[in-house]
């Protein structure tokens, strides 16, 4: 049913270091990079996580062209967009399109959160809680 709770925001004004608009084709909410994974990919700019051994920073809640700011959500309750079906109470890493799908056990994937919704399919949008802290979550 896809709805949020309390959610903690990123304060740092980070900006997208690529196009997350609806033009950029991503695979978040209607082609955006919206609800989709983010990571640092330099001073404070974020872009779409593209490996399960990405550092995920948090949780794309808007959709700025480059150089705008991101709205990101770090820590709580928040949609995403998963890559597959998953589990309600599974551990999620990301797929390599910024997606949310169950997390597999290996040393160098990490886990950011954890699923409190069920997904049938890729492209839906779920309930998940994040809480992006890797080193302490990284073999669920």
């Amino acid at each position: 049913m896809a709805t949020e709770g309390p959610l903690i925001h990123d304060g740092s004004q980070c900006t997208a270091a690529v196009n997350m608009s609806s033009t950029a084709g991503l695979a978040g909410f209607n082609g955006t990079g919206q609800f989709l994974l983010v990571k640092i990919t330099a001073a404070r700019a974020l872009s779409p996580v593209a490996l399960a051994t990405d550092i995920v920073y948090g949780v794309l809640q808007n959709d700025p062209i480059a150089g705008f700011i991101c709205d990101v959500g770090i820590f709580g309750i928040t949609k995403v967009i998963v890559g597959a079906a998953v589990s309600a109470g599974a551990a999620l890493m990301a797929d390599t399109s910024g997606r949310a799908i169950t997390g597999v056990a290996a040393s160098t994937n990490q886990i950011f959160g954890q699923a409190l919704e069920a997904a049938t399919a890729a492209n839906q949008v779920i309930v998940a809680k994040v809480f992006c802290f890797p080193a302490l979550y990284n073999n669920p």
